[in-house]
């Protein structure tokens, strides 16, 4: 599977929402929203604003720009995890993805089981503040020839907004939580995200695996080490490491977006740590 080929059919989709009749319009929109976004992500160690979603916009940029790079970050450290591995050879594979709104982790997860030919049952929770994100995923079982069954189902919630997720329980019980790129969009509101995090963490089924992947910051990757330790989480690895989106993705798979909007995100230097709830 390739996560271009995907995201590209997602991408026509947002596009046709977006509220300018003019092309020329909508493209010179896209590509401020795109530089606006690097400016937003290079501030996050500073600001408490939280970026909105809710323009279509702003959600083209942000897949065009992000998703393939972050699904092939969760696609790499899947196939290089033993403990990863074993779990997607499960019968039924129950996944969260908080602030999985864009779609990274899922598809991460998809192309790893679609290459490694493996077949459960996968459920995935998208849990994001942004609830037109679940339009652009819902059906993504219709876009893919899958020999596997997917169940996609989304939830709005907001870290730092203890209504929108104290009554939910059934996804605890997942098997894999994953965290790519989230941690560091709300670490400027940290003192309201951390009992989600501290209630996560402590109230996730025993034998639950937590995927994180951020930025290389240490004040990011510390933050999560010290809610994963403070609540009985075991570290099954940690590393930093340079990254670059594998090579079996083509850009042109991109079609006429790659000509307007140049090169998306091809490169990061990431910390990653895998978990486990003991």
């Amino acid at each position: 599977m390739k996560c271009f080929q995907l995201v590209r059919s997602v991408l026509d989709e947002i596009y046709s929402e977006i509220p300018l009749q003019d092309e020329a319009q909508k493209d010179k929109a896209i590509k401020d929203e795109i530089l606006s976004l690097r400016s937003k992500y290079a501030k996050l160690l500073s600001s408490s604003r939280v970026i909105d979603y809710e323009n279509p916009i702003t959600r083209f940029s942000y897949i065009y720009s992000y998703v393939t790079s972050h699904a092939n970050i969760v696609y790499n450290i899947i196939e290089s995890s033993d403990m990863l591995c074993a779990l997607m050879d499960s019968k039924k594979v129950s996944m969260t993805s908080i602030g999985g709104g864009p779609g990274s982790d899922l598809l991460g997860v998809i192309k790893y089981l679609t290459n490694a030919s493996k077949s459960p049952t996968l459920r995935c929770n998208l849990y994001d503040r942004e609830s037109a994100w679940g339009e652009s995923w819902s059906d993504v079982d219709n876009k893919l020839e899958n020999p596997f069954k997917i169940s996609i189902y989304f939830q709005q919630f907001d870290v730092g907004e203890p209504s929108t997720w104290v009554r939910h329980v059934k996804y605890l019980s997942s098997d894999l939580f994953t965290m790519v790129y989230f941690m560091s969009e709300v670490f400027g509101n940290k003192t309201t995200a951390e009992p989600f995090f501290n209630n996560l963490f402590a109230n996730a089924k025993k034998g639950a695996l937590f995927l994180y992947a951020d930025n290389n910051t240490p004040d990011f990757y510390n933050w999560f080490d010290e809610l994963a330790h403070r609540n009985s989480l075991i570290t099954i690895e940690s590393t930093s490491k340079n990254f670059n989106v594998n090579y079996d993705e083509e850009k042109t798979d991109l079609g006429i977006y790659y000509d307007k909007f140049g090169f998306p995100k091809l490169t990061a230097n990431i910390a990653y740590r895998i978990c486990q709830k003991q």
